[in-house]
């Protein structure tokens, strides 16, 4: 039952008013309030025991804070400027620090120190992109393959015959970081991630263009430039079709196995001089997973999506690829090219210099 303002202050005066002056002291009597109270309000229906442990818990309330209500307590008091100074120093000389090492360098609360950063200094947390390092050497070769690349590629046609190629590895476990992976819980429920020894991986290869995307294509142990161009190469050629063949495009990382002798031979064999790689006339710059469609979108979708759920073994894990890979349809294409020509456009602004900052 909900009391009212009103029926509490009844019961404290109540009590008082009932209260008998015995041999130099006050006594009162809960049992005597209870039957006023029970007087006062006889429609009421209200258990005797309840209303017993309510009248304690008001007298007592009473007694601690002269109040009768509930209300609300009049709160911390304000953080001062000084300490709302203090945090902002300390961030600016070091911005990593954590909320519970700020706590504990300056003394205030971690609650504190989190409303004080977020709604009086205005911070907020942002994650840090972890970029391949380049070079001093990569650079002028980005600039040089972004400016070929433009060039080349100044319609939409002709990205649509031609195919960028890589390969990834999908572990069966997926990837669980220990540092980002949380369970809140009352006590610690003591969960474990097993992971193998040897972890159990399958090597994906994947070729897309702007229309469509071929594969994937999948092996198992190392690739040499045998098992590519025997595995890989020749079942992706064989079912180019005639415009693809004649005028598009291949492009390949710097791999050994891609960049192996016997390999560029026979891709030269079939693309004549419209070979993308290292090694090559059109080299595509190392270093430079940014500026690769399959690299900087749809391996990291595959593994998002195909990850949703536990892989128990690699005919799973190779049939959610199968999967999440028929479901790239051509829109989704069309924006990764997009998305591509854009890439170009921020290196060349940024002369050859990283540009994710920008996106």
């Amino acid at each position: 039952m909900v009391y009212s303002v009103e029926q509490n202050t009844f019961i404290v005066m109540s009590y008082y008013r009932n209260g008998t002056f015995v041999d130099g002291a006050w006594l009162y009597s809960i049992a005597a309030c209870k039957q006023e109270y029970l007087a006062n309000y006889p429609d009421l229906e209200i258990q005797e025991t309840s209303l017993e442990a309510h009248i304690r818990d008001v007298i007592n309330k009473f007694v601690r804070t002269g109040n009768v209500n509930k209300g609300k307590s009049s709160g911390r008091p304000a953080v001062s400027e000084e300490v709302v100074d203090d945090l902002r120093e300390r961030l600016e000389q070091n911005p990593q620090t954590s909320l519970t090492r700020l706590s504990q360098q300056s003394g205030v609360p971690v609650t504190t120190c989190h409303k004080v950063v977020k709604k009086r200094l205005h911070m907020h947390p942002y994650k840090i992109t972890t970029v391949q390092q380049l070079l001093p050497i990569d650079p002028p070769r980005r600039v040089e393959y972004c400016n070929w690349f433009q060039n080349t590629f100044h319609d939409d046609g002709l990205l649509d015959l031609t195919f960028f190629s890589d390969e990834a590895w999908f572990h069966l476990s997926g990837y669980v970081n220990s540092q980002n992976f949380r369970i809140w819980s009352a006590e610690n429920p003591h969960v474990f991630v097993e992971t193998p020894l040897h972890p159990l991986k399958i090597g994906v290869w994947l070729a897309v263009s702007r229309r469509r995307i071929y594969g994937p294509i999948f092996f198992h142990d190392t690739m040499t430039g045998e098992r590519y161009r025997q595995q890989i190469l020749e079942p992706f050629i064989q079912q180019l079709d005639d415009e693809e063949l004649q005028l598009g495009y291949f492009q390949q990382d710097g791999a050994t196995a891609h960049t192996a002798r016997a390999t560029l031979e026979y891709l030269q064999q079939h693309y004549d001089d419209r070979v993308i790689s290292l090694g090559v006339q059109h080299a595509f710059p190392p270093r430079s997973p940014d500026l690769t469609p399959l690299d900087f979108s749809i391996f990291g979708y595959l593994k998002d999506k195909v990850f949703q759920r536990q892989m128990n073994n690699l005919a799973e894990l190779q049939h959610g690829i199968e999967r999440w890979v028929q479901s790239i349809d051509g829109r989704m294409l069309q924006n990764i090219f997009e998305s591509k020509k854009k890439r170009v456009n921020m290196c060349l602004e940024l002369n050859g210099e990283h540009f994710q900052h920008l996106l």
